[in-house]
């Protein structure tokens, strides 16, 4: 149960995440990017609580919130014109600094080789093979530097076994969706498909396996 001073801390945090939030849509929106302003919102709001409920220090709860809002930043670029903007991957890279979940050099360095081989070498021998091999089958467009600069950067910002696995969950999340909106809509595989949304879901989900 949480006490009047946590309960304070998180109130801030998850309000400071959706006027951030609402923020970003107002800079995108400015840059001529299709914004969802209420599901950007909702979807902040939502991980922000979850990080305040689950996270065992303020460091790792607010590592957390800026993790999402550059992943949402990148997938809206990616989303309405297909990239995303250098200075993001960068930003990750330097949330690695923090390191608040005290990850070991080389589990660092794991994760982002990992998620920099399977996305330049499609096919590769790692965790991630069947579903990288399936998304490169499917959308021969699908995979991006802008991709590969941000999967390589939360890689090794998540660590070996939370990027791997957060890689692994975005990519099965394009590969449905891409089988069952090709199907319904008689699409191309051969027209440029955004993967940062789908990749970026599944990181979010690996920031919370520390």
């Amino acid at each position: 149960m949480f006490s009047l001073g946590e309960f304070i801390l998180t109130s801030l945090i998850v309000l400071s995440a959706v006027l951030a939030t609402v923020y970003l849509n107002r800079k995108l929106k400015e840059k001529g990017y299709k914004v969802n302003n209420l599901l950007n919102v909702l979807a902040v709001l939502a991980v922000s609580t979850a990080l305040c409920l689950v996270g065992t220090s303020v460091a790792w709860i607010l590592k957390g919130v800026a993790f999402a809002l550059i992943l949402l930043y990148a997938s809206v670029e990616d989303f309405t014109k297909r990239e995303a903007d250098d200075c993001l991957w960068v930003m990750i890279l330097l949330l690695c600094i923090t390191n608040a979940s005290g990850l070991s050099l080389w589990s660092m360095l794991g994760g982002g080789i990992i998620a920099f081989v399977e996305l330049k070498r499609p096919g590769a021998k790692v965790i991630a093979f069947v579903p990288t091999l399936a998304m490169t089958i499917l959308c021969k467009n699908g995979f991006g530097g802008a991709d590969i600069k941000i999967a390589g950067a939360s890689g090794l910002m998540l660590g070996f076994m939370s990027g791997s696995i957060g890689y692994l969950i975005g990519l099965l999340f394009a590969v449905v969706f891409n089988l069952i909106y090709n199907k319904v809509k008689g699409r191309s595989n051969e027209i440029a498909f955004p993967m940062l949304p789908f990749l970026s879901c599944g990181l979010m989900l690996g920031y919370f396996i520390f």
